[in-house]
C-alpha cells in the first residue's frame, strides 16, 4: 500500500467479493457478507470463501452494514444466524421499506438509517458515512474513517460522481461486470463481441474516474466476478467473450490509467494492516489463478446440491390466468410511472408465447403480439418464480438464465425500470420525479452548452461529463451520447436530454 497506514491494531479482513470485518478501536463492523448461490441458484462467490462462514457466523459483531438488497450483498441464510439481538444494523435510508422489513423478519430490531452523507460515530476514531446513489435506484457506499485512514467501500454503487469524497487511503469499488447486457441478448457473434469489449470498456473508465476523483492511494478490487457452477451456465466463465473478467485481466491497463496507484488483492481471509497483508494458510488459496479450469471444476463438485437445487425444486407450470394477474397487478402499482406508455413484449416460456400489452386493460394475453419490440425468454422455474413473489424481474435477469431480444436494437428505459423496479412503487415514483426535474429542473453552462445537469437516464451529474468537439455530451457513468445541439440521445437509448439556447461567449473554452 501507499499512503498513510491504518492505525496500530486496526484491521480489514476480506469475506469475498464485496465482503469485509472491520476492527478498530475495540469495534466490529460485517460488510456484506455473502456466501451462498445467489440469483436462482447461478452466482456463486469467487474464489470460493465457504471455509469463512461458520468463523463469521459464531463471532461477536458490533454492527452490521448492508449496502443493498441484492443477494450477493444481502444474503439472508448468513444474516438468520447472525446474534440479531446485539448487532446495530446500519442500512441506507431508502426510500422503499423493504430492506427493514426483511430486517425486522429476520429479527434485526436495533437499526440506524442513514441518509445521504449522514455519519454515524461508532466510536472515538471509528465513523461511518453513508453515501447513495441519489437516483432513483437503491444502492449505497460506505466511508469508514478509522483515525485518519478513509475506507471508501463503494462496492457496485455509483455514487455521482461529483459526490465522491476525497482523500481516500483504501477505494474498494467494482472492476468486473454484475448485468445481464449485453451477454444475455440474442446477437451474432461479432455483435456480442463488440459489445462486450465495449461496455468493458465502460467500466474501466468508471473505475479510474472513481479512482482519480477520490484520490485513491491504494485500490481494492471488489464486487465480482461471480463464478458460475451450474453447468448449463457456464459459458460466463468464460472471462476472455463476457463481462466478468478476473482482476488479472485488466491489472496491466489499470497500471497505466493510474501510475502511482498501488493496488491490493485481498482474497477470502485475507487480513490488511498496518504493517501489510496477511494472507491465511490456506492450500487453495490462489489455485483458482494458476489452475483455472481444476479450480473451477472442484469447486463445482463440492457444490453440486446447491446448483442441483434449482432445477430439482418441484413447480407447477404458469398460466395465462395467473400471468395475467401477475401483469395487471404490475402495471395498477406503476400506473402514474406508466402515464400513456405502451408497449407489447412477447414472453416466451418453455414453448408458450404470451403477449405482454403493458401500459393497456390486460396485463397477458396467450397470443402472439403483433408489434413486440422485446422478445425475453424465460425458463418455467423462474417465470414461477417471478409470478409467486419469490423473485423479481432484476433477480431473474441477473442470474443469467433469461434470454432477450430486441428490435429495433433501443434501451427502452421505461420498460427495464418497470421490471426492475415495478415490486417496489418507490422507485418507479421516484422516476417520475426524476422526468419533471429534466423538464425544469438544474441547467449548467460548459463548453457554451446550457442543458440539464443530472442524467435522464440514472441521475449522473453531468457537470463531469465529457463534451467533444462535435457538441456531443457523454454521460460518465453508463456513456450514453447526446447531441447538445438538439438533445437528442445519440447512443445508449432514447431518452433526450434538456437543451437550452446557449450562446458561445468564449469559443475558445476548452472542451472536456
Amino acid at each position: 500500500m501507499t499512503g498513510r497506514s491504518l492505525p496500530p491494531g486496526a484491521r480489514i479482513r476480506a469475506l469475498g467479493h464485496a465482503g469485509y470485518e472491520v476492527a478498530h478501536a475495540g469495534v466490529r463492523l460485517l460488510i456484506d457478507p455473502w456466501f451462498h448461490p445467489a440469483f436462482l441458484g447461478a452466482w456463486f462467490p469467487f474464489p470460493d470463501n465457504r471455509a469463512l462462514l461458520q468463523g463469521v457466523t459464531t463471532a461477536r459483531y458490533d454492527l452490521l452494514y448492508l449496502s443493498h438488497e441484492h443477494e450477493d450483498h444481502f444474503d439472508e441464510r448468513v444474516l438468520a444466524q447472525l446474534d440479531s439481538d446485539n448487532i446495530t444494523v446500519v442500512i441506507p435510508d431508502y426510500r422503499s421499506r423493504s430492506m427493514v422489513k426483511r430486517l425486522h423478519a429476520l429479527g434485526f430490531r436495533n437499526l440506524v438509517q442513514l441518509g445521504h452523507k449522514e455519519r454515524y460515530e461508532a466510536a472515538d476514531g471509528f465513523v461511518l458515512t453513508m453515501l447513495l446513489d441519489t437516483s432513483h435506484k437503491e444502492d449505497s457506499g460506505l466511508i469508514v474513517d478509522l483515525g485518519d485512514f478513509r475506507f471508501l467501500d463503494l462496492n457496485d454503487c455509483n455514487t455521482p460522481l461529483s459526490e465522491l469524497p476525497g482523500d481516500v487511503d483504501l477505494l474498494s469499488a467494482q472492476f468486473s461486470g454484475a448485468m445481464w447486457y449485453p451477454n444475455c441478448y440474442a446477437y451474432p457473434d461479432e455483435v456480442q463481441r463488440r459489445k462486450t469489449a465495449e461496455v468493458r470498456g465502460d467500466l474501466f473508465d468508471t473505475l479510474v474516474r472513481k479512482v482519480r476523483l477520490t484520490g485513491a492511494s491504494t485500490y481494492l478490487p471488489a464486487a465480482g466476478p461471480p463464478c458460475f457452477l451450474d453447468p448449463e451456465l457456464d459459458r460466463f466463465n468464460d472471462r476472455s467473450s463476457t463481462i466478468f473478467p478476473v482482476w488479472d485481466d485488466v491489472a496491466e491497463d489499470f497500471a497505466a490509467a493510474c501510475p502511482g496507484v498501488a493496488t491490493v488483492c485481498l482474497e477470502p481471509g485475507d487480513t490488511l494492516g498496518e504493517l501489510g497483508v496477511f494472507p491465511p494458510n490456506t492450500p487453495d488459496r490462489g489455485r483458482w489463478r494458476t489452475e483455472p479450469e481444476a479450480y473451477l471444476a472442484a469447486y463445482r463438485d463440492r457444490r453440486e446440491a446447491e446448483w442441483q437445487a434449482y432445477h430439482d425444486e418441484p413447480f407447477e407450470p404458469v398460466g395465462a390466468v395467473e400471468l395475467d394477474a401477475y401483469f395487471s397487478k404490475l402495471i395498477s402499482f406503476n400506473k402514474r410511472f406508466l402515464a400513456d406508455y405502451q408497449r407489447d413484449v412477447r414472453l416466451v416460456a418453455d414453448g408458450t408465447t404470451w403477449a405482454v400489452r403493458l401500459g393497456r386493460v390486460g396485463g397477458a394475453l396467450e397470443e402472439d403480439p403483433v408489434d413486440a419490440g422485446y422478445t425475453i425468454h424465460v425458463p418455467p422455474r423462474a417465470l414461477r418464480a417471478i409470478v409467486d413473489g419469490k423473485i423479481g424481474w432484476e433477480e431473474a435477469l441477473l442470474s443469467l438464465r433469461l434470454s432477450l431480444h430486441r428490435d429495433p436494437d433501443v434501451f427502452d428505459l421505461t420498460l427495464m425500470s418497470l421490471l426492475r423496479y415495478g415490486n417496489h412503487p418507490a422507485q418507479t415514483m421516484q422516476m417520475v420525479r426524476e422526468r419533471a426535474e429534466a423538464a425544469s429542473g438544474e441547467t449548467i453552462e460548459r463548453c457554451g452548452y446550457a442543458f440539464q445537469r443530472f442524467c435522464p437516464h440514472a441521475g449522473e451529474d453531468l457537470a463531469l461529463a465529457d463534451i467533444d468537439g462535435e457538441g456531443v455530451l457523454e454521460c460518465p457513468r453508463h456513456h450514453w451520447k447526446w447531441d447538445l445541439a438538439t438533445g437528442e440521445c445519440v447512443s445508449g437509448g432514447t431518452v433526450p436530454l434538456r437543451v437550452e439556447p446557449a450562446g458561445r461567449t468564449d469559443p475558445s473554452e476548452p472542451v472536456r
